[in-house]
């Protein structure tokens, strides 16, 4: 019995000592496929990360320093209301949102620009305004009903942007207007130095009048939306014929107050959105989204709307290159 005992016992503590160890071992190999799983998921996460950081990359990179680089000349034929059949051909140049001084819109670039729309044997130039860009604002100033001039601080002078604009030419003149950035800073300098140094006619809230081959066209030029929330009419109103009338105003969402019987408006202020994102468009942060680019019909009153050449708020452009547009009118 006592040797029985003696010989089972080291047997038995050999065994409750061994238990433990091999109990060890299959935890260890059962850990293992969780252990590559997480190894796994951490390389895919790192690619996935990775592959994000360089699309934003990319995207920055092409948005700030190639699109704004490039420049299109965009031409469209519009079947106008209330057009005369003896101007079918008549071509509109529309340029719209210089901002000189913004990414990529230096005065080489707008007299680049300018020669562009020269090359376009254009009836006439409009210009839609926005011609400026800010280096510096004040808001409280920009916000008063009066004294508003020289609220903002420019990257580029005045007296430059209109020599940049010097030469421009078109075969029965070139007209503008003034936009919402170009008010913030001094509409009435601005609107001096583009008649005295470029020799275009400004008009706000006026009417000028061209002879075409003995048929008349005339130019409505209104002031910008955001000065008065309003579209001053009287202009239009006074006409006694109101037909091959061209309106001329920086906001499109001017259109929507407007009255009926123009024949076209010619706009520009949404920059196409700046941003054209695959699938979902371009965002419309500062006007009603049917302006975006283009032509647009809305109760029978026609917009053109052109998405402009220079920056602002945000340096980028994607799928929207910097363009001028060429539009030929003809009788609907």
């Amino acid at each position: 019995m006592y040797n029985r005992l003696s010989c089972l016992l080291p047997y038995n503590r050999l065994a409750l000592v061994a238990y433990p160890k091999a109990e060890n071992i299959r935890d260890r190999q059962a850990g293992k496929p969780v252990v590559q799983e997480m190894k796994k998921w951490l390389r895919r996460t790192a690619i996935a990360f990775g592959t994000l950081v360089l699309l934003v990359a990319g995207f920055l990179s092409y948005s700030y320093f190639i699109e704004p680089r490039q420049f299109v000349v965009v031409e469209e034929t519009i079947a106008a209301p209330n057009w005369d059949l003896r101007l079918d051909g008549f071509r509109v140049v529309a340029i719209a949102d210089l901002h000189t001084g913004s990414n990529y819109a230096p005065p080489e670039r707008i007299r680049y620009v300018v020669e562009q729309a020269n090359a376009q044997d254009a009836d006439i130039i409009v210009l839609l305004g926005d011609y400026v860009s800010e280096a510096k604002w004040d808001q409280q100033c920009v916000r008063r009903a009066t004294n508003r001039e020289n609220c903002t601080e420019l990257k580029v002078p005045v007296e430059e942007i209109a020599e940049s604009l010097k030469g421009l030419n078109a075969k029965y003149g070139v007209f503008a207007i003034i936009g919402n950035h170009d008010w913030y800073h001094n509409e009435q300098k601005i609107h001096r130095m583009f008649e005295e140094i470029v020799g275009l006619t400004v008009l706000n809230n006026e009417i000028a009048e061209i002879d075409v081959s003995g048929t008349k066209v005339r130019l409505w030029g209104i002031e910008d939306l955001y000065l008065n929330r309003r579209v001053p009419s009287e202009a239009f109103n006074s006409l006694a014929d109101k037909s091959n009338v061209i309106a001329m105003t920086h906001n499109p969402d001017s259109l929507l107050s407007a009255p009926a019987g123009f024949a076209i408006m010619f706009s520009g202020h949404t920059h196409g959105g700046q941003l054209n994102w695959p699938i979902f468009g371009p965002k419309a942060v500062f006007n009603d989204p049917r302006f975006m680019d283009g032509h647009v019909e809305v109760d029978g009153k026609h917009v053109y709307v052109t998405s402009g050449v220079g920056t602002s708020v945000i340096p980028f452009r994607f799928r929207v290159p910097p363009e001028i547009a060429v539009v030929t009118l003809r009788s609907k």
